[in-house]
């Protein structure tokens, strides 16, 4: 008997147009009713497992001796929520992974390729919030091309290990509640921790009646020029050079922190721009709502447009996620797409996503004028949809786990999982491609 358990990666997507109507002040789940996100990892058959299900997790998993318990990854819903969407639960026996994604696009993609429903009840493995709202941090999503493994962590500083062992960086799965301060995984008792955001983006500025085959072209896309004044201490963005230029005496160039639009193009939204000048703090959300919030608690806006540019509102199109980080101390918002900037900006705090921009660098790290930054897209090989996720799939599968050390063919699987790396070298280059040529993609 084999290991039949569910997995695979989470991308962002589907931003449900069905929660669009929501009002920002009652759009959030009831935290009470989260339960722990359980994880396991099976050093045998390369293989991440998570589930709700304690039972499931002790009884099967565990065991067989096969899985090994890492702790409890994050906090989650096992019932729709306000605000939530599915995260659907699949598994490829043949490659021994699982997979997990809010994506009905994905889901055929996937199926086509070998994964199946795993799970009876509604084929989910829990429900997750689509974006960056009330105290939500991201689920990150990596994929080892090598083992043909699947890797979720809310924990920044594991997923870039992970990328150093040779995972490669897929964005953000959807966003939970977390186990822990810095995200890491938790052997026992786990308290769930919301971020302490003041201010959330509502699911109107981010959802989009666009369809899912709409990129914006990524040879438009214009450096997002970064600064910082260590007096006021006050970091500074800007996609004019002599605007940036004009700054130069107070703020010290930083270099290109992304890559984004200066006007609007298919699936993008507006990055509003805002400054404190009493807190001398400037601010940059996607969230009109959020905008109208900050105006009243003393922001006004800095440019005649309002807009500092246009950014994806969800992990799209090779797009990476803009990290929203505050100082209470400094009183100053800052905004980086390096993971492990985020990570080690003492002082700040993780306010969540502010966005979807393309990469300046392959860890996310600015680029100095002399470096001729260019755009970078993400090489993942399957994009999210921002079309609503619907409910209506293959008929329910039953939960088929069984472990059974003895007749587990580690052989085979590797093999297997072999045949699944040259199939999804493959699709993930031809996306590449694709993305590289700025062409939509489905």
């Amino acid at each position: 008997m084999s290991v039949v358990f569910l997995t695979f990666i989470s991308l962002l997507s589907g931003l449900a147009l069905v929660v669009a109507g929501l009002d920002s002040s009652s759009s959030c789940a009831d935290t009470s009713s989260v339960v722990p996100f359980l994880r396991a990892y099976s050093s045998r058959l390369k293989d991440h497992f998570y589930t709700t299900n304690v039972s499931e997790m002790n009884n099967n998993a565990l065991a067989g001796g096969v899985y090994a318990f890492e702790g409890e990854s994050a906090f989650i819903w096992a019932t729709p929520q306000t605000g939530t969407v599915p995260l659907f639960r699949l598994y490829n026996q043949n490659f021994t992974d699982h997979f997990y994604t809010m994506s009905s696009d994905e889901l055929p993609e996937m199926m086509s390729l070998g994964w199946t429903n795993d799970t009876a009840l509604n084929q989910t493995a829990g429900y997750v919030y689509p974006y960056s709202t009330c105290g939500a941090a991201p689920i990150y999503r990596l994929f080892n091309p090598s083992t043909i493994d699947h890797f979720y962590t809310m924990d920044v500083a594991e997923s870039q290990n992970a990328v150093q062992a040779g995972y490669q960086d897929q964005g953000i799965a959807g966003f939970a509640i977390l186990s822990s301060t810095d995200g890491s995984s938790v052997q026992n008792s786990a308290v769930p921790y919301i971020l302490p955001s003041t201010i959330t983006a509502t699911p109107e500025s981010q959802a989009s009646p666009v369809s899912s085959s709409s990129c914006a072209n990524s040879a438009d896309a214009i450096p997002f020029l970064r600064a910082y004044a260590s007096t006021g201490t006050d970091h500074f963005y800007t996609t004019n050079s002599t605007e940036m230029n004009n700054a130069q005496g107070l703020y010290s160039f930083e270099g290109d922190a992304a890559f984004l639009w200066s006007t609007q193009e298919a699936s993008t939204v507006p990055l509003y721009r805002l400054f404190n000048q009493n807190l001398n703090d400037h601010f940059y959300t996607i969230d009109a709502n959020e905008s109208n919030e900050a105006l009243s608690s003393g922001y006004a806006f800095d440019t005649d447009s309002h807009i500092a540019g246009y950014v994806y509102p969800y992990s799209i199109c090779g797009a990476s996620p803009i990290y929203r980080l505050y100082s209470s101390t400094l009183a100053d918002h800052f905004y980086t797409l390096s993971q492990n900037e985020s990570a080690s900006a003492a002082g700040y705090v993780l306010e969540g996503i502010a966005g979807f921009a393309l990469l300046p660098s392959a860890d996310g790290q600015p680029q100095t004028a002399t470096v001729s930054a260019s755009p970078l897209l993400l090489p993942v090989s399957l994009d999210p949809s921002p079309v609503s996720i619907t409910s209506t799939f293959v008929a329910a599968y039953s939960t088929t786990i069984d472990v059974d050390p003895v007749s587990t063919s580690v052989t085979s699987n590797s093999g297997n999982k072999a045949i699944a790396r040259r199939g999804v070298l493959c699709y993930g280059f031809l996306s590449v491609l694709i993305l590289g040529l700025g062409t939509a993609v489905a």
